[in-house]
């Protein structure tokens, strides 16, 4: 059977100002840099698919807002609406891992079921402490369905496990009339990671519970040869859809 193909609209969230060594390990260290928080609508005919749901969910939250920034036209709702699509028509959301800025806005949808690697919410549960606020989210009522590394999720959509950023993170592969595409969440979130001389793996992130496994994870994404795109990267916004 033919996969479906798909087509990846970004979704803009909010944003958020770091020094660039929070973003590149080691790279650029005082030299500021701004990220969109991002999630991805899916669609194909009148399926849709959302991967990752920002970090602002229905109740307000200080140590959210204190980190980044959102205005009206950057809330899930807007965004989503630019697509006709409500909270209710999304009935599967592939986390690609459970940060806050990136399972935030789970609790938005109510009829879905989240997408995620079991490692990632047994870690999620119990982190090592500089990764707590990482994960200080309410997941409480959320149907999730666990995977156990690469599965096909969706006719046309696959994940595959990219340890290293976080212990389960997964990248999501999308078909599309233009080939596979990759979203990587974190694993790699600015395009300058590709941007590596020829025979050298991409550069890795800040933030990692492994930088061995995250090694590997990059030379993974590097070896499929697919188009990438990044958690966390303003180019991104680009183009209002993929490809």
């Amino acid at each position: 059977m033919t996969p479906n193909k798909w087509t990846i609209a970004p979704l803009v969230l909010g944003t958020a100002v770091r020094d660039t060594s929070q973003s590149l390990l080691f790279r650029d260290i005082g030299i500021k840099l701004e990220s969109p928080i991002l999630a991805w609508l899916l669609i194909s005919g009148d399926k849709k698919v959302l991967v990752d749901a920002g970090a602002f969910g229905p109740l307000e939250r200080s140590e959210i807002s204190s980190r980044y920034n959102q205005i009206p036209e950057q809330t899930i709702k807007h965004q989503l609406g630019r697509f006709n699509t409500k909270f209710d028509d999304i009935t599967t959301v592939i986390n690609t891992h459970l940060h806050q800025d990136h399972a935030g806005g789970n609790a938005y949808f109510t009829e879905a079921r989240f997408l995620v690697q079991r490692k990632e919410m047994e870690y999620a549960k119990d982190p090592v402490p500089i990764h707590k606020g990482a994960y200080d989210l309410d997941f409480t009522g959320m149907k999730f369905d666990y995977l156990d590394g690469d599965a096909d999720v969706a006719s046309g959509i696959k994940v595959i496990l990219t340890p290293g950023h976080s212990l389960g993170s997964q990248a999501v592969l999308v078909e599309t009339m233009q080939g596979t595409y990759i979203i990587a969440g974190d694993t790699i979130t600015h395009f300058e990671q590709m941007s590596i001389p020829s025979g050298e793996s991409y550069w890795p992130g800040a933030v990692y519970v492994d930088l061995r496994e995250y090694y590997r994870s990059l030379d993974l994404l590097k070896s499929l040869g697919c188009f990438i795109l990044p958690g966390h990267d303003m180019l991104v916004l680009n183009k209002s859809s993929y490809p």
